[in-house]
């Protein structure tokens, strides 16, 4: 039996403006587990425009960098306790194992810790300078960024891109992968309550041909994280440039090894076969 899921914009959880939904299946069974909103570029619109409103508004921007990183230390808590919930979830939505989803689930947790530490360690600096002159440097949030997720560790992953740019104060807008979207549709449900204000937060669902082309073609976007193909991070790129937005991307690895004569061949081995095997083949190292 599928659930109707919703995408989370502007605080509320909605619908594709068009009403256009997409079947999300288990691919041990291929049967169709859940229904989630078919988003188009109107709808990514409608994301940046709140996320950028959520920007200006300054309470995220400008909350204490402390309490920023007791926000997301909330939000590791939570995601700790709901780890076996999102774990299951994963497994169905995603194919691989409970075991390894669980094992994703907790390192999102400890991710989402390790950038609370940060939050309120990144300082600006006071240069000398000679004559009666003050130098300092500041800080700020980039602003508005949007964050393109691959569906083979499609919670992991997506916080490992987010967390330090809510770290940081900016605002985000995550697209998961369409065939990977329900840990992290139910992780926003988790961390609801977690303090983060309206609109810092936002997940949009869809085809990355069109939610991603317009996230990476807009001009009120300011900087985009993309973990991929390397055809998908030249086509973002290039619709980047369009706006001088920076890029940051993760491209096309799959395990490259450099074995030197003095190694332990044996050991190496079984950690090439690791790297080929985990997750089914479907990772990066």
């Amino acid at each position: 039996m599928s659930e109707d899921k919703q995408m989370l914009v502007d605080g509320e959880w909605c619908a594709a403006a068009s009403g256009k939904s997409m079947d999300i299946c288990n691919p041990a069974t291929g049967e169709i587990i859940a229904n989630v909103p078919r988003a188009s570029a109107e709808d990514a619109n409608r994301a940046v425009t709140a996320s950028k409103e959520a920007l200006v508004s300054k309470e995220w921007a400008l909350m204490d960098p402390a309490q920023r990183g007791r926000i997301l230390n909330k939000m590791a808590a939570a995601t700790y306790a709901a780890s076996k919930d999102l774990a299951k979830l994963e497994s169905q939505n995603n194919g691989k194992t409970f075991r390894e989803a669980l094992g994703e689930i907790r390192y999102g947790a400890w991710t989402l810790e390790y950038f609370a530490g940060w939050a309120d360690k990144v300082e600006g600096q006071t240069i000398p300078v000679p004559g009666n002159r003050f130098n300092y440097t500041l800080r700020q949030p980039l602003g508005v960024t949007a964050h393109i997720i691959p569906w083979n560790f499609p919670l992991q992953l997506a916080i490992r891109s987010f967390a330090p740019a809510l770290a940081s104060g900016c605002t985000v807008i995550a697209k998961p992968a369409s065939l990977t979207p329900l840990s992290l549709i139910e992780w926003a449900r988790v961390i609801e309550d977690c303090g983060l204000p309206s609109g810092v937060f936002q997940v949009i669902t869809g085809p990355g041909g069109e939610i991603g082309d317009a996230l990476a073609g807009s001009s009120g976007v300011d900087g985009i994280v993309l973990t991929g193909g390397v055809s998908t991070g030249k086509a973002v790129m290039k619709k980047a440039a369009e706006n001088l937005t920076p890029v940051t991307l993760e491209l096309g690895g799959k395990g490259c090894n450099v074995v030197f004569p003095d190694a332990n061949l044996k050991f190496c081995a079984k950690a090439v076969c690791f790297g080929i095997f985990m997750n089914a083949g479907q990772m990066c190292w």
